[in-house]
């Protein structure tokens, strides 16, 4: 099975082309051309259909009539709002799509802006692919937090993120409220909070700042080799959302593992991954059909689905066994251990409980990991950017103490600084929070309304229409961020006094709003802190010229082709 993953790596590259659209509810259009095909014409037919419309002349008149208003009425809108998708007869907003392919979440933010922050796309007649967009943070505060219970996930998501089985990222209703108490309260322990911080700060101590510095001295300490910097990000946020969950030490950012593919486990996440992202982009029929016959990235998904499933029921075991002298038992800090401590539910066989500890593990792994290593990415953009912003995040690390050190190749050492240390940090909180507004690693969110409804600017919605807020556009409006919102400032967020001020979430949508807000905003700000400051304080990252970096239209906001940089100590800078 873990043979049959690696094989199906090979053939999962021309997933580059298919993400550059976003996940929307819409059907592609497919073009079906015949050549060198002859058809042979009834010519009394013909001679019919000429005698009928010559006889009804009004409804040639008609028809041209039809399309001349059509054809003014389109003109005119694109002349008054030229960024709004035109909705064409037959074909709806599609043309929209296929001429912004490349494109799509700016030319989503340029439509929301003319359009006043909402519109409703349109797909082809009898498709029912209408959808709302909207990037309104009285909208996203209605839908989200105010009425949230007229707005759920909708059954059509759970289906394409059926990894994650039951689990807490796809429930709605009594199924939510019930694994939210259990998240919330297995989140607000403080044995877990703690457990997790020093897993961040530990890993990155021991992978992340040694494979940086084999990096920069790789060719002798000069100018640095090249480091595809995101696959960097991916390895090290799945060594920590695993050994967060597990208690266990992964390594895929070790220095045997780091040049090799990844782990059976690793490459499952990320053939999951990938096949979601490809249920997001073709038609729904398309990835079912492929699902019945168990063929293509379907039966990747499915061997996928059974490797994780091996390794999460094998640590469930683990921790139902009693403890071996001088070995790990059935307690920890892990998150499957604290769920495990959990009171069982009356009436909840073995097999269902096992269950609800498999979909809670994948879920927080899916949640932590690739969101994680997007942002992460996307900081190192901006920095690499920016360089004043660069050397206050630095000056301001070297304000503070280190909580650790260590060895690098050569002589010398390098610091590592763990969440309470990076407390007084005001810069580098703020840099990160103003990266995730302009590159939010979940660039939108998805909901059904369960009923009619109102928007506050009027808008009707009607029961099952999809509402997909662009968060994405949300961090690009002038209206809603000012005139500067382009602009990579940090300072946006710090009052007179250097304090990190609060927006409220329906403005900044990152961590989503209202009853499911993220859980894990902070310990996931954590993460970021520790593993840039841990970069930052010891080396300097530069870009490799010549490279286009720019979002990837999907539902993690990856980079299209990575983001290459050299790493040299900075000591050596």
């Amino acid at each position: 099975m873990h043979a049959n993953l690696m094989h199906g790596m090979s053939k999962m590259q021309h997933m580059d082309a298919i993400s550059s659209s976003i996940y929307m509810p819409m059907q592609h259009m497919y073009i079906y051309a015949k050549s060198e095909t002859f058809w042979t014409v009834d010519t009394s037919a013909m001679g019919a259909l000429r005698s009928f419309l010559l006889s009804y002349p009004e409804l040639i008149l008609a028809a041209l009539s039809f399309l001349s208003l059509a054809a003014l009425r389109l003109a005119l809108q694109t002349r008054r709002r030229p960024h709004v998708p035109v909705s064409w007869p037959v074909v709806g907003m599609l043309p929209f799509v296929f001429a912004n392919l490349r494109r799509l979440l700016d030319a989503t933010t340029d439509a929301l802006r003319d359009s006043g922050c909402t519109f409703a796309f349109r797909g082809p007649w009898l498709a029912g692919a209408d959808f709302l967009v909207t990037c309104d943070p009285a909208a996203v505060h209605h839908c989200l937090a105010t009425n949230h219970a007229n707005y759920d996930k909708g059954r059509g998501f759970a289906e394409m993120f059926d990894v994650v089985g039951d689990g807490l990222l796809v429930a709605d209703a009594a199924s939510w409220a019930r694994q939210r108490l259990v998240a919330a309260t297995v989140f607000g322990t403080p044995a877990f909070r703690s457990f997790v911080l020093s897993t961040m700060a530990r890993q990155a101590e021991r992978m992340l700042v040694p494979f940086m510095d084999r990096a920069a001295a790789g060719d002798g300490g000069g100018g640095g080799v090249v480091v595809e910097l995101e696959d960097v990000f991916m390895r090290f946020s799945l060594d920590v959302s695993y050994a967060s969950v597990f208690d266990a030490d992964l390594d895929s950012l070790s220095a045997s593992a780091a040049a090799a593919p990844l782990s059976p486990f690793g490459l499952a996440t990320k053939v999951a991954c990938e096949a979601i992202l490809l249920r997001h982009v073709v038609p729904a029929w398309w990835w079912k059909l492929l699902r019945r016959l168990n063929v293509g990235a379907e039966r990747r998904l499915t061997e996928a689905k059974a490797v994780l499933d091996e390794y999460v029921y094998r640590e469930i075991t683990k921790r139902k066994s009693p403890p071996l002298a001088g070995g790990q038992g059935g307690g920890g800090a892990g998150l499957l251990s604290m769920y495990m401590a959990w009171p069982r539910d009356a009436g909840t066989t073995d097999r269902q409980r096992d269950q609800f500890l498999r979909d809670s593990a994948v879920g927080y792994m899916f949640a932590a990991k690739d969101l994680i290593a997007a942002a992460l990415t996307w900081f190192f953009y901006m920095t690499c950017t920016h360089p004043h912003v660069e050397a206050k995040i630095i000056d301001e690390l070297r304000s503070l103490r280190p909580t650790a050190t260590v060895a690098a190749a050569g002589g010398g050492e390098h610091a590592v600084f763990d969440s309470d240390a990076l407390q007084p940090a005001s810069y580098l909180h703020a840099a990160v929070l103003e990266t995730l507004r302009l590159f939010p690693s979940a660039p939108f969110e998805e909901k059904e309304a369960v009923g009619d409804d109102v928007l506050p600017d009027g808008t009707r919605v009607a029961k099952g229409t999809p509402i997909v807020f662009c968060i994405y556009a949300m961090g690009r409006i002038e209206t809603i961020w000012g005139g500067d919102c382009h602009e990579f400032r940090p300072e946006r967020w710090l009052s007179g006094a250097g304090r990190v001020q609060h927006e409220p979430s329906h403005k900044y949508a990152v961590f989503n709003c209202g009853p499911r807000s993220c859980l894990g905003k902070n310990l996931g700000l954590s993460n970021i802190k520790i593993a840039a400051a841990a970069i930052l304080y010891n080396f300097q990252v530069e870009l490799v010229d010549g490279q286009v970096v720019e979002p990837q239209n999907s539902v993690v906001l990856h980079t299209k082709n990575g983001l290459r940089v050299r790493v040299v100590r900075r000591e050596a800078a």
